[in-house]
């Protein structure tokens, strides 16, 4: 009853602000977390915090990038442009003449994060756990990287604090592979300890110091649903009944800590902040693979001079050399013909990413085409030899990403509403003007101007600053024999690659 007064306390104390005064943005992320599961969640009653988001905020699905994954996703969201701009498609570069390409990190950006213009304009910021942003940059605030992790770079920004927090037992993000047989409970109490950790330590920072912008991101939803939603879907062709039910609940559960975190947060916020909550993509079942491999060896001859790879990798990025738009558009028709042997399409739809958007110094470090799976399936890489179409290894994912991420937005100036018509590449305008900045106009956005009451932007409008190209460098050329070997292997711990 003393909590239920006090949140009635907070919902009034947050109606008497004026809506167009200025405040900060707490972002809290969850990668993977699905929009359509959590709304089945809701209805269950399980997830009391998410409904009560939907309840007082706005909420909706919001579209990932293209490919849906948590490299260009978050990167995007930390520089508010797309792949194209920024550069970053995977996390691998695919370098014309060289198979093996190289691995990135943080320096590989091609566009500046919304924190370096915060610093500019003498804004705080409590970063930690972002994906791509080892090594840290040098922030006004702190920030605390996320994975993959260079060799020999800290964990921290300023250097000191990774002392402190290591000290309070800080875990780096999950770096533990996929679970061995009859070892899945053991791993997943392992994944959830360091989800803790980071919850525990991150929020004591991010509430004690109040930086202008604080965010944090949970990646425990993509690694439980990627590696256990085979115990968690009965029609998963690698189900068993006999399982426990810890690894049987564990999807279920994750969603059930994530309401927990948020519920902590809405609890904790001042009244004056704006939270933003967001996934980099949603997830569903993966019940069979489609190898990239087999898919390869079919392609027509002139495609196969092109050095047709990425074939380490899970997902459907495909790269080749110096590809002409016939090549592509030959490329697209094949993916989107290729069919399983009951006749049924293994492909939703192939994209040319090249004349899909021809702006941008990154289009050339990035796949001439992404395909998108059929619901169920999920491109592996394979071996020439494979079956198209088979169950996968039970060390593989079973479960992978879907392009439709979670949204949701809640107190000073939010709007109720369901969120119509929404990118990731326009949340970081949106957390820019939400402080009362100027929205450098190299940010592709187009804000919602339905999460916002009616004449809001009468009272204070959007203001911008800086040419469309200002901040965006081209790509430098990798050095010799460049692969990022110790980025290799960490990415092949956590499944990533084969």
């Amino acid at each position: 009853m003393l909590l239920a007064a006090c949140a009635r306390d907070a919902s009034r104390a947050r109606a008497k602000i004026p809506p167009a005064k200025p405040g900060p943005v707490f972002i809290l992320g969850f990668d993977g977390l699905d929009p359509k599961l959590t709304e089945e969640y809701e209805r269950q009653g399980l997830l009391p915090n998410f409904a009560r988001l939907r309840k007082e905020g706005a909420v909706g699905n919001v579209r990932s990038t293209l490919p849906f994954l948590s490299p260009p996703a978050w990167t995007t969201v930390a520089t508010g442009v797309p792949p194209a701009d920024h550069g970053i498609w995977s996390f691998w570069i695919a370098t014309p003449g060289a198979p093996k390409g190289r691995y990135v990190d943080a320096r590989s950006r091609l566009a500046p994060p919304f924190w370096e213009d915060l610093r500019i304009a003498g804004r705080t910021v409590g970063i930690i756990n972002v994906p791509l942003t080892s090594p840290p940059d040098s922030v006004n605030g702190f920030m605390i990287s996320g994975l993959p992790y260079p060799e020999g770079v800290g964990l921290t920004f300023p250097p000191d604090l990774e002392q402190e927090i290591v000290a309070k037992g800080y875990v780096r993000d999950a770096l533990t592979g996929p679970p061995a047989a009859g070892s899945e409970e053991a791993w997943l109490d392992d994944v959830q300890r360091a989800a803790e950790s980071r919850r525990k330590i991150g929020f004591d920072l991010l509430f004690q110091r109040k930086p202008d912008v604080s965010m944090i991101v949970f990646t425990n939803p993509d690694r439980i649903q990627h590696h256990l939603w085979r115990f968690h879907d009965p029609q998963h062709p690698l189900y068993r009944a006999d399982s426990s039910d810890k690894l049987k609940n564990a999807v279920r559960d994750v969603y059930i800590w994530c309401d927990g975190v948020l519920g902590e947060v809405m609890d904790r916020l001042p009244p004056e902040e704006t939270l933003i909550v967001l996934s980099d993509h949603g997830f569903g079942p993966a019940y069979r693979g489609i190898s990239k491999a087999t898919v390869a060896a079919s392609l027509p001859a002139e495609l196969a001079k092109k050095n047709p790879r990425g074939m380490s990798l899970f997902g459907g990025e495909f790269y080749l050399d110096f590809s002409t738009d016939e090549d592509r558009r030959t490329l697209v028709q094949s993916l989107e013909g290729l069919t399983d042997p009951a006749g049924n399409k293994l492909v939703r739809a192939a994209h040319d990413m090249v004349t899909k958007d021809r702006r941008g110094a990154g289009i050339p470090l990035g796949p001439a085409v992404f395909a998108e799976e059929a619901e169920g399936f999920m491109f592996y890489p394979g071996a020439p030899g494979d079956s198209l179409v088979s169950v996968l290894d039970p060390r593989a994912f079973s479960g992978y990403h879907r392009r439709a991420g979670y949204f949701g937005a809640w107190g000073h100036p939010i709007q109720t509403g369901p969120v119509r018509d929404f990118d990731l590449q326009d949340i970081t305008a949106i957390v820019l003007h939400l402080l009362g900045e100027k929205i450098p106009r190299r940010y592709i956005h187009n804000v919602p101007r339905h999460l916002f009451p009616d004449a809001y932007f009468v009272e204070r409008p959007m203001i911008f600053s800086g040419g469309p190209s200002e901040g965006l460098r081209s790509p430098a050329k990798p050095a010799a024999g460049e692969n990022g070997s110790e980025i290799r292997e960490q990415l092949e711990a956590l499944g990533y690659v084969q």
